[in-house]
């Protein structure tokens, strides 16, 4: 596969989540714990972040 054949490819990320994270980003609504949305939004951002660090970190040491 050549460079450009990659660079074309959707690149992924996984990010574990529980039942009820996965839930709340459906739309369902926790009303005793509006926390919950917040909370995996940035646990998705986090993870977003870290892939994002680490692939700028591998450009620069090569």
């Amino acid at each position: 596969m050549t460079y450009e054949a990659q660079n074309r490819q959707e690149k992924t990320i996984s990010v574990e989540l529980t039942l009820n994270e996965a839930l709340a980003l459906t739309g369902v609504r926790f009303p005793q714990n509006h926390q919950l949305e917040v909370e995996v939004m940035q646990k998705i951002k986090r993870s977003l972040e870290d892939q994002f660090i680490q692939n700028n970190n591998r450009k620069t040491i090569q």
